[in-house]
């Protein structure tokens, strides 16, 4: 996938978040809740993210929560 230069470091940073989505369990499926803020901060900040980062990160996980929560 080709990924242009300015959403590069946006794209890495939601890859490098990957383990920190946060779910809720029943018997019939599993809820994706959305992304632990916290521990993404520490990420973005251990990366050197730009402060422009953390609303592209709330961006793509809004965009993700409707897949991953579709039936």
């Amino acid at each position: 996938m080709k990924v242009a230069a300015v959403n590069r470091e946006s794209l890495d940073a939601f890859l490098a978040c990957e383990t920190q989505w946060r779910t809720a369990g029943t018997m019939a499926r599993i809820w994706w809740i959305g992304l632990d803020y916290v521990a993404c901060d520490i990420v973005l900040r251990r990366r050197r993210c730009s402060d422009h980062v953390f609303e592209d990160l709330r961006a793509m996980e809004a965009a993700a929560l409707e897949t991953l929560n579709t039936s």
